[in-house]
């Protein structure tokens, strides 16, 4: 479960940017082969997302990001654990979280000239350039104008930031790829082979879906 977290928070803290009122449920695969993970993302505009994770042995869970705060929720054989991921981050740390928030920076957009359809959406490769704490990264991806895969993207958009925050995070947004994004009025359906969309499902959520279970289980570092 950590490091289909920590993948998940890598991929979409490219796409930081700001909200846009939409609703609806996108399926996503990252990673490659056998260590791939498929997720499915709801999303009332970009202030209320929940990611669900994928089934575990331990038990089902999600992520959680609304009113500026990001949650991690598990259910572990009818045990409910619900987590706050700032807190869990300045645990894991050992002290306030910040120093080791991931940065990326936007060197580099250019079109290929290609296209491709990605989950039935007509797209435009791009070769993107980008630079974050692990060095400098250029990828084939493939962007839409059409208002789905805008609106998914911006409502992952504002997972990322609640999650960014979460971890004591300050990445220039202005240089991010997701200010691009939202320059251009575009979404991201492809990245490379380490990321693509599989489904979007435009349409209203339940607000039942956004609001946190009661716990049943309390770590100690966790509000009562």
């Amino acid at each position: 479960m950590r490091s289909q977290t920590f993948n998940l928070v890598i991929l979409s803290l490219l796409l930081l940017t700001g909200p846009l009122l939409a609703g609806g449920m996108a399926t996503i695969k990252t990673g490659k082969g056998s260590e791939s993970v498929t997720m499915v993302l709801e999303y009332s505009g970009a202030d209320k997302v929940r990611m669900n994770m994928p089934r575990q042995q331990e038990g089902n869970g999600y992520m959680l990001a609304r009113d500026g705060k990001a949650w991690m929720v598990m259910d572990m054989q009818g045990q409910v654990m619900v987590m706050d991921m700032a807190q869990m981050a300045g645990m894991a740390q050992g002290g306030p979280p910040g120093n080791d928030a991931i940065k990326q920076e936007l060197l580099k957009a250019r079109k290929t000239g290609r296209k491709e359809t990605v989950a039935g959406y007509d797209g435009e490769v791009y070769e993107i350039t980008w630079r974050d704490n692990r060095g400098v990264h250029t990828a084939d991806v493939v962007l839409s104008s059409h208002p789905d895969a805008v609106a998914y993207s911006r409502a992952w958009m504002g997972f990322a930031q609640n999650m960014e925050r979460a971890m004591g995070g300050g990445s220039d947004m202005n240089k991010s790829i997701g200010s691009y994004l939202n320059k251009e009025e575009l979404g991201m359906l492809k990245m490379g082979d380490e990321f693509v969309v599989l489904s979007i499902k435009p349409g209203n959520i339940s607000e039942s879906r956004f609001k946190l279970p009661k716990a049943t289980m309390q770590m100690p570092f966790m509000p009562r």
